[in-house]
């Protein structure tokens, strides 16, 4: 993009903005404004023209529109994805096998680790009343649950925490856009449990 220095006007911001799609197609990942400064030239696009471009494709683009894909806020960054909307006709296009859906066990696992987070596997296994070893080992395989730190006391346990794939995956642009807990998963038992603890750490 290095005539950018050379345009001016409404042919600068139509090259910023065709470079910014470009990248936001051709990235796998939600990308900032940041990152998109950094993939182009020193001398080209500043931060407000980015935010423009991005706010026009926005528009284009819009969250539950009438298009096939959206251009939306995850991760901290922005992302093009499909329209939900269309999730039944993708679904008959791209049908999971049954070796990568996520089992009832691994989607209460993910749930508890990212209203708890940071949470530990004995934490999780008190609440879900059985093991969580073997979730916590698949969700953390797929880069959904990542270790964050370490427990103090003694044994010092592995504290788990959501990654930002899990946000990309639930289009969260950060944790306090989760859902309230009445549309919580689980079942009774363990929603009551995590409202109490939820609760006790909120009046701590």
């Amino acid at each position: 993009m290095p005539e950018l220095r050379d345009q001016s006007g409404a042919d600068r911001d139509a090259a910023i903005k065709r470079d910014v799609e470009a990248l936001l197609f051709a990235s796998g990942r939600p990308l900032s404004v940041k990152a998109l400064l950094q993939a182009l030239p020193a001398e080209g696009a500043t931060a407000e023209e980015v935010e423009q471009a991005l706010a026009e494709l926005a528009a284009e683009f819009p969250v539950d529109g009438t298009r096939g894909f959206e251009l939306a806020r995850v991760a901290e960054g922005w992302a093009f994805r499909t329209n939900r909307a269309a999730a039944d006709a993708l679904s008959l296009l791209f049908s999971l096998s049954d070796e990568q859906r996520l089992s009832a066990a691994a989607l209460e696992t993910l749930a508890i680790v990212a209203y708890l987070q940071p949470v530990t596997r004995p934490q999780i296994a008190e609440i879900r009343g059985v093991s969580a070893d073997s979730a916590v080992q698949t969700l953390t395989e797929r880069d959904l649950l990542r270790e964050v730190g370490r427990a103090e006391g003694a044994g010092a346990a592995i504290l788990y925490g959501t990654t930002e794939r899990f946000q990309l995956m639930f289009g969260l642009d950060g944790l306090e856009e989760l859902p309230p807990l009445e549309g919580f998963a689980p079942g009774e038992t363990e929603r009551e449990e995590l409202l109490r603890r939820l609760t006790l750490t909120m009046t701590d």
